[in-house]
């Protein structure tokens, strides 16, 4: 199990291993994650790379529940179909073995 991969190259692997059109999904949360982790003193030319142990639970639930309400005037139907992908990398990640119990079922309980 290991939690410390690029997420952009575990987003890759899910999208080769899915062949989904889930693109834009996945840019709307790395570019919230990239907000999210933004260090102020950084240049944009120096961003730090997310790894999967970046994006728990906690980033889930926000993203789900108050990023995409406050940014977007279609956030109930982004919502469902963010949920959907989300369920779906969920198990892409499970079957990979890159997230371990506990994490597992933080993510399915804010999936529900």
């Amino acid at each position: 199990m290991s939690n410390n991969l690029d997420l952009e190259t575990v987003f890759r692997q899910y999208l080769d291993h899915t062949k989904k059109d889930d693109g834009e999904i996945i840019v709307l949360i790395l570019n919230y994650l990239s907000h999210l982790y933004q260090d102020e003193e950084e240049s944009s030319s120096d961003n730090e790379t997310i790894l999967l142990e970046d994006f728990t639970h906690y980033e889930v639930d926000d993203f789900l529940n108050f990023y995409l309400e406050d940014n977007f005037e279609n956030f109930e139907e982004l919502q469902e179909t963010t949920k959907r992908f989300l369920k779906n990398f969920l198990k892409f990640v499970k079957e990979k073995k890159y997230f371990n119990k506990e994490e597992i079922e933080e993510w399915t309980e804010i999936l529900k």
